[in-house]
């Protein structure tokens, strides 16, 4: 699992230094985005990985907004 979390770690410095001026060129809130993108999808893959059973996200949304639907 270290040798996979370990390559999209090198795979999203490879994305921030090929974007690097792009991502400087940005305004402060996209560049905040972009970091927090990258951030979330670190932890959700490190998540996946990790635990067997995975609870994904649409099914747990599914569960909380039951009560809320009609039919």
């Amino acid at each position: 699992m270290i040798s996979i979390l370990l390559i999209y770690i090198v795979a999203a410095v490879i994305i921030l230094a090929i974007d690097h001026k792009v991502i400087r060129n940005l305004p402060k809130v996209n560049r905040w985005f972009t970091y927090l993108f990258l951030l979330c999808g670190m932890a959700i893959f490190t998540y996946s990985l990790q635990f067997r059973h995975v609870v994904y996200a649409t099914v747990w949304l599914g569960n909380w907004l039951k009560p809320l639907v009609p039919f």
